[in-house]
């Protein structure tokens, strides 16, 4: 990414890290757009060893599709090893093209997924393709209750959720009143305007590639 890393931009992407790192951490980013909060996320989960997604809207995109892009997520984060990392998902009040998916975020930020995603037959697959890293990993109740618990806690410990909201208007309080879990359960960082000094670093970056006149 071509970004320039300004005093405030660290300090922001420090905080970033800071919570995703944590525990179970989830972290809601508000500012407008064009603050950079999609490409400090993006930098801090490099940074801090993680996988980075996003969802990709189409046309027509609807419950169904996210639920689907949900359980790739999901069984990315459960099946972490040597050579998979751990997972940070970017949602953006850009993303909500149902309420809907505020409800399904909402339940990933109270108890860490979202309950009945799964049909049987799905969990019955599961359980065949992570038998073997389930025994590897010492475990040795096969019961389905005991695999199911151990797939949804991985998928707990290692997805982390970094939400986006803009400020401006009246849609960020509706959801905040609607969606507790967006202030309860998360650490909120404030993308204030940026500073003067900010602004002429990046303006002296960018216009030193260009051949401006004297004058």
């Amino acid at each position: 990414m071509d970004i320039v890393l300004f005093k405030d931009a660290i300090i922001h992407c420090s905080k970033i890290i800071r919570v995703i790192n944590l525990k179970r951490g989830h972290t809601l980013l508000v500012g407008v757009g064009g603050s950079g909060r999609h490409s400090l996320t993006r930098l801090s989960s490099y940074l801090s060893g993680m996988n980075c997604d996003q969802l990709e809207i189409k046309t027509g995109f609807g419950l169904k599709d996210f639920r689907v892009k949900l359980k790739d997520m999901y069984e990315m984060a459960a099946y972490r090893d040597k050579m998979k990392k751990p997972l940070c998902f970017i949602f953006s009040d850009n993303d909500v093209m149902q309420e809907t998916f505020l409800e399904d975020i909402q339940n990933m930020l109270n108890s860490g997924i979202v309950p009945n995603v799964y049909v049987p037959d799905e969990l019955s697959r599961i359980r065949e393709d992570m038998l073997p890293r389930y025994k590897n990993m010492g475990q040795t109740n096969e019961s389905p209750d005991a695999m199911h618990e151990w797939f949804y806690n991985r998928v707990k410990d290692n997805m982390h959720l970094a939400i986006l909201m803009s400020p401006v208007g009246a849609t960020f309080r509706n959801y905040c009143r609607q969606y507790p879990a967006l202030i309860n359960n998360t650490t909120i960082d404030w993308f204030m305007p940026w500073p003067e000094e900010a602004l002429i670093e990046v303006a002296t970056k960018f216009l030193s590639l260009v051949d401006l006149p004297s004058e």
